[in-house]
């Protein structure tokens, strides 16, 4: 027992080093978020736009895997049809965020996270803290690379989490989070990016 609770301090002692180094080196802050996965938003869309090829998140791929199990798994009533498109696909004129952000952006879905979507409809109600989970600059048109980041406060630390623009639709609608108007994606991204393996 006394080399399980060695082996168990020199865990948390590891792990409080490297939490205490980036600190140091200012990593987690407001002016440097951790990468998750290692994912720099801005050198993978980089990468995409030289190369003309729209971006696909390894780390979150457009299948059956990432819908989740149980009532969202393979064989549920509820994700049978599903079909993964990106909002070009759903809308002639998608929008990332059009006219400031509203409460009626965040329209639930067939997942059960109502608690997430009143944190995400809460955003809108301040425009600073909205910016700073959802990084402006971001769009459809302008450097359009199929590529999106958050920026999501996690253990007490910033992360800049970034997301391909595949989304789960069933009969050319979102399944999950969606705008009323159906034209604005910002919250539904945002919703991937909460959902994805950051969690």
């Amino acid at each position: 027992k006394s080399n399980e609770i060695k082996e168990r301090m020199s865990h948390l002692s590891a792990h409080l080093a490297r939490r205490k180094a980036r600190v140091e080196d200012g990593a987690g802050s407001r002016a440097n978020a951790i990468l998750f996965n290692h994912q720099d938003f801005e050198q993978l869309r980089s990468e995409c736009l030289q190369i003309g090829s729209l971006f696909c998140d390894p780390t979150f791929p457009a299948d059956w895997n990432s819908l989740g199990y149980n009532q969202l798994g393979r064989y549920s009533s509820k994700t049978s049809g599903v079909e993964w498109k990106r909002p070009w696909e759903l809308c002639s004129d998608p929008r990332f965020l059009a006219d400031g952000a509203r409460r009626t952006d965040v329209c639930q879905g067939e997942l059960g996270d109502c608690w997430l979507l009143a944190a995400i409809a809460s955003l809108t109600l301040d425009p600073q803290i909205l910016n700073r989970v959802v990084p402006p600059g971001q769009s459809f048109t302008s450097q359009y690379a199929g590529i999106f980041h958050f920026q999501l406060w996690q253990y007490g630390e910033w992360v800049d989490v970034v997301v391909d623009d595949w989304l789960p639709t069933r009969d050319g609608k979102l399944l999950f989070v969606h705008s009323a108007e159906g034209v604005e994606f910002w919250s539904a991204l945002l919703e991937k990016a909460y959902d994805s393996p950051f969690t």
